[in-house]
């Protein structure tokens, strides 16, 4: 039984602490994220992942922000091939119609007798690598932390 399966079952509440958003909000992107699926696969072809499972991995995800290797290891499938199904659920949702972020501050307007603004801010964070000096590290160092003699070199 995979991810979705198991988090499908789950009651209202728990459902949303789980993937962070209600029941209905997951419904709605499901429903958009299958008719591109269908689309896509229409003239056959290995069909892969499918669109729940993408979803799944998608909101798990943002919603927890494990390291995709991690995940990975958890779904039993490739790094790549969970990155690009995360890729492709958030290019599917956001060309939609329903999803549009442009809309929110039409939705969100404030009463225009106050003359409040309402800011839409997105911090897109991605996995990068940590940055460590490769080169010159004694420059960089000053090896006070530990008892290694200067005369050794690493």
């Amino acid at each position: 039984m995979n991810k979705y399966e198991r988090i499908i079952k789950l009651p209202n509440d728990k459902f949303k602490r789980i993937t962070g958003v209600t029941r209905e909000v997951f419904e709605k992107m499901l429903e958009v994220l299958q008719a591109s699926y269908n689309k896509s696969h229409a003239k056959g072809g290995p069909k892969g992942i499918s669109a729940e499972l993408k979803l799944t991995i998608a909101l798990e995800y943002w919603r927890e922000y494990r390291s995709m290797d991690h995940m990975a290891l958890d779904y039993g499938i490739p790094r790549s091939t969970l990155c690009d199904s995360i890729m492709w659920v958030e290019n599917v949702l956001s060309a939609s119609e329903e999803f549009k972020i442009k809309d929110l501050k039409e939705r969100f307007k404030p009463n225009d007798e106050e003359g409040a603004e309402i800011e839409v801010i997105l911090i897109d964070v991605e996995e990068q690598p940590i940055e460590r000096p490769k080169y010159n590290q004694k420059d960089s160092y000053s090896g006070k932390k530990n008892n290694i003699p200067p005369n050794i070199k690493s």
